[in-house]
């Protein structure tokens, strides 16, 4: 008889498969020890969005199970609003589902429920009930959309249970005050909290803010119709100095408001550990360089700019200041805005030396051999490569140039690759001949499609595949894979 495995085993390398729905679905048929701890990891999150050409099928089977789980009460009155028939309240369930459940997508259900029965409040009235009594939330996200239904869920019997161990927190900033001042009275370790900033703020959402006791990581974002001036919300950020160590901003919107103004207590946060800033536009710096030029964090490891990014000049001052610590920098270079040459990449490589993860734009191959050879921590890059330098100058800079810990490369795509399966090959020749030699990851990403796919498939053909395979088994390669995103 095969030996079984012990169950808290299972449930740790079941933890891996969490945002793996297909493979935790298959788990669950093994046998019942699998499916008693599959099923719990299932629902701890069963929000994570699926494609479109599933949802309506997913959505559907998740209220089922949801309904199936209604207290007979909660089911009898449904019957009686003529939302539920016979055959849907007699329905039972193996498992209570939402006792596992561990984040709570309030405007998700919202949508659920307007998909699949066009719009009965009446139902998530009853689902909200059963959750606040039967759940003990670590996640909440709770948007003010016009597909979220109104309730007064907070209003609940079970309400503080459901809420007191919360720990992250996602929602919109123009939700009834009622929400923010029954979570303040309830919820005091949210150790995560993103706010999307529309309309009003009110004193009830700052005193939620206030109330925390150990918040490390804040998202705030500024939307593209959004005129909302959250300077006056500043006091109760700031009172998170000693504890906040990640701070996202996304500015989408074009407005008049003063940037410096409601920005300036990004200074304020002295042991952050990652910044990251998402502007729209070039100009939306234009009001905080003065501010990042002279920035001091100390303990900074992650700077990221997703869209656009400060002047040269004053990205080079703020590394100057902050970029010993560096491990990770991201910088996304997109049309129009190209660099005119590698001045700035090689100033991070003076100013960053420690840097394990580089995502740039290089223009010549020389640069890059340079920088490679000056940060000797680097174990990851990333580039567009049809903005910047062809793949097999890339690949043939890797093989000669990259320190002893480098292994991972990730290439991002608008257009199609030129990449050969003969390049390929003479790069794992060429890796394998390194003197200090690990496994390579390599990863392609882009929108492969039409013309593209021409070019992709050649690298997908039986005889690339073998050959990968070969490198794979000789240690060389330890993972390939083609991403269509």
């Amino acid at each position: 008889m095969p030996t079984q495995l012990p169950a808290d085993c299972l449930n740790e390398i079941f933890e891996y498969l969490e945002r793996d729905k297909a493979a935790l679905h298959s788990c669950l048929l093994v046998n019942r020890l699998w499916c008693e701890i599959s099923v719990r990891i299932l629902w701890k999150n069963i929000w994570i969005p699926v494609g479109y050409e599933h949802r309506m099928r997913v959505e559907t089977s998740i209220l089922n199970t949801l309904i199936g789980c209604l207290p007979n009460k909660s089911k009898t009155h449904l019957q009686e609003k003529g939302i539920l028939n016979s055959t849907q309240i007699s329905k039972t369930c193996l498992f209570d589902y939402p006792t596992f459940c561990k984040v709570l997508s309030i405007h998700m259900i919202g949508q659920m429920i307007i998909d699949v029965f066009k719009n009965q409040k009446y139902l998530a009235k009853e689902i909200m009930k059963m959750f606040m009594t039967r759940t003990s939330l670590k996640k909440l996200s709770y948007y003010n959309n016009p597909n979220t239904l109104n309730l007064s869920f907070v209003r609940y019997p079970g309400t503080k249970e459901c809420f007191t161990r919360l720990s992250k927190l996602t929602c919109s900033s123009d939700i009834k005050s009622i929400f923010f001042c029954k979570l303040s009275q309830i919820c005091f370790n949210i150790e995560s909290l993103t706010i999307e900033f529309n309309g009003t703020i009110s004193n009830d959402l700052k005193n939620l803010i206030s109330s925390q006791n150990n918040l490390k990581y804040l998202s705030l974002s500024q939307p593209f119709f959004s005129m909302t001036d959250w300077s006056d919300i500043i006091p109760s950020l700031i009172k998170h100095t000693n504890t906040l160590i990640k701070l996202k901003i996304y500015w989408e919107a074009y407005n008049f408001l003063n940037r410096s103004k409601q920005l300036s207590f990004i200074t304020k946060f002295s042991i952050l550990q990652e910044l990251v800033l998402s502007f729209q536009r070039n100009d939306h710096f234009d009001e905080i360089n003065n501010i990042l030029q002279h920035s001091i964090f100390p303990h900074l490891k992650i700077l990221k700019f997703p869209y656009r990014y400060p002047k040269v000049e004053i990205l080079i001052k703020f590394l100057k200041n902050n970029g010993k610590n560096l491990k990770e920098f991201f910088i996304n270079y997109t049309l129009p805005i190209l660099p005119a040459d590698d001045l700035l990449n090689l100033r991070i490589s003076k100013c960053c030396p420690n840097l394990r993860l580089l995502s740039t734009l290089f223009k010549k191959v020389e640069s890059l051999k340079l920088f490679l050879n000056r940060c000797q921590q680097l174990e990851c890059f990333e580039t567009h490569y049809n903005y910047g330098l062809s793949e097999r100058d890339i690949l043939g800079a890797l093989a000669e140039s990259s320190p002893k810990n480098f292994f991972k490369l990730k290439l991002l795509y608008y257009s199609y690759s030129q990449l050969t399966p003969e390049d390929l090959e003479d790069f794992f020749i060429n890796w394998k001949n390194r003197v200090q030699q690990k496994s390579f990851y390599f990863t392609m990403i882009g929108k492969f499609n039409n013309i593209d796919d021409y070019y992709i498939n050649r690298l997908k053909n039986d005889e690339s595949m073998k050959m990968i395979e070969k490198y794979k088994k000789l240690g060389i390669l330890k993972k390939f894979e083609i991403i269509n995103h």
